[in-house]
């Protein structure tokens, strides 16, 4: 390494063609002002040795005479070099007094810069005795550098931090950089001071470590700022903490509320059904009954008016409206609840139903069952039943189609609903508020009966018509519920 030093700063000495190349090397290695000690050097070896043979009398001191021998490099460059009695010599002696300025420049600008700084630039020696102690350092620490320097640097360490410090020692000594360490400092008044430090090692001419220097920052205000940010999130985190386990409650009471809603409005729907089946047997049976006896008396009345013509086509007239009203009863009846649900099954009741409706609206039905359709539950088969009827009910009302289908079928493990119409539809806007579920009673209705199910109810619509699609898990939960009504009620 040394050898090839002295080959760059010869090249610099003799300023050959390559001395612009080897300056900058030297440059980068030495920097500028230990650079111009090493230039400094070899003149003066140089001139000595331009004298030792003007004068054979004076002859080079031991050191100088160890150090020639031992660089081959160096030897040549001040013993053989061309010229070495005239122009460079001179020129290098001219030039000895600026160079030395230069250096003195640079020592006393690198001085006034370390002073000036506003971060604290302190030296030590591996012993941690304090060597070095800028302005700032007075400003930060408090302690001005006349007591400051000499000292141990413990001065500013606090006793619980010790430690860091033979750390910091042990990684200096291996040649180790420590950059932006963050740590907490003594004032001389006692107070913390937190500051962030950057450690460097000091090395003398030959490379050897010899002492460390650090330059430490005040961060007491970032510090202040995290610990202020590290207090906000925690108040921040104690209240979405808060406001989700009061959401989660809020939940819950929801769902709670939701469900108990569900249970009054599954209740609520069986209660009336319950009702229907009554109300359809009190007017098949009460009622009916009562029409049969009336229209038996009216025949017997219109034997006896039979001598009478205009008695007689009253009679006949009254007994033609008793007949009229016992079929609306019994469509009313049927309507309320089919005696054919219970007796047969969904297949034959919705046969039934949509023959009548059929013959009173004059729309086109077109209604299959699949084949083998089998006994459902009765309560299944009963939301089977309403979900057509009301469907049924709204084309006939609203949708001014001709026509309508219908199809039921059972599938492995649920039944399948669909049906269809092709009338005027309905505008996004209603269908939107439908599918929001927040209109139409008819279709709460049906959305709650398939939700007693654990089903699901689709709704689609335009221009083309309406579809309806309902699909009825046949392996459900058990109800949290039993209702006795329809029991009590048959």
């Amino acid at each position: 390494m040394e050898d090839a030093i002295f080959v760059l700063a010869g090249h610099v000495f003799l300023k050959t063609s390559d001395y612009l190349l080897c300056l900058d090397a030297l440059t980068r290695l030495f920097g500028p002002a230990r650079l111009q000690y090493l230039l400094l050097f070899l003149a003066f070896v140089r001139v000595a040795h331009y004298w030792t043979e003007t004068h054979p009398e004076i002859a080079f001191e031991e050191d100088i005479n160890k150090l020639l021998a031992t660089h081959e490099a160096l030897a040549d460059c001040i013993l053989n070099g061309p010229e070495a009695r005239d122009t460079i010599t001179q020129s290098l002696l001219d030039e000895l007094p600026a160079l030395r300025l230069q250096a003195d420049k640079a020592i006393g600008l690198l001085a006034a810069i370390v002073d000036s700084s506003d971060d604290a630039i302190v030296s030590k020696t591996l012993e941690g005795i304090i060597t070095s102690w800028n302005a700032s350092a007075e400003r930060l620490f408090g302690y001005p550098a006349s007591e400051a320097v000499g000292q141990h640097i413990s001065l500013i360490i606090p006793v619980n931090r010790r430690d860091e410090e033979t750390v910091i020692i042990e990684r200096i000594k291996q040649g180790k950089r420590i950059e932006h360490f963050d740590t907490v400092r003594i004032r001389k008044d006692k107070t913390p001071l937190d500051i962030s430090l950057t450690i460097s090692p000091v090395r003398d001419a030959s490379g050897k470590i010899i002492g460390a220097s650090k330059i430490a920052r005040d961060i007491t205000q970032r510090k202040q700022i995290e610990r202020e940010l590290r207090d906000s999130e925690e108040r921040y985190r104690i209240l979405a903490d808060a406001l989700d386990t009061q959401v989660q409650f809020r939940t819950r009471d929801l769902e709670r509320r939701n469900s108990e809603l569900r249970e009054l409005s599954g209740r609520l729907l069986e209660s009336q059904d319950a009702e229907r089946r009554h109300i359809a047997r009190e007017l098949h049976d009460s009622a009916g009954q009562t029409l049969t006896a009336l229209d038996l008396q009216l025949a017997q009345i219109s034997e006896d008016a039979k001598r009478d013509p205009a008695l007689a086509k009253d009679v006949q007239y009254a007994e033609e409206l008793v007949q009229h009203l016992a079929r609306e009863l019994r469509t009313t009846s049927y309507l309320l609840h089919p005696p054919l649900l219970d007796e047969t099954g969904i297949s034959s009741a919705l046969s039934w139903y949509v023959q009548g409706l059929a013959e009173r609206s004059s729309l086109a039905i077109d209604l299959k069952v699949s084949e083998n359709f089998e006994r459902l539950p009765p309560e299944m088969e009963l939301v089977i039943f309403r979900l057509v009827q009301e469907c049924m009910t709204n084309i006939h009302r609203h949708s001014g189609s001709k026509s309508a289908l219908i199809r039921v079928e059972r599938e492995k493990d649920s039944v399948q609903i669909r049906v269809e119409d092709q009338g005027r539809g309905m505008s996004p806007e209603r269908l939107a508020a439908i599918q929001s579920q927040g209109t139409g009673v008819g279709i709460r209705g049906m959305r709650e009966r398939v939700r007693h199910f654990q089903g699901d109810l689709t709704i689609e619509s335009d221009d083309s018509g309406t579809k309806i699609y309902a699909t009825l898990p046949l392996q459900r939960p058990l109800s949290t519920h039993k209702s006795n009504t329809q029991q009590n009620v048959a």
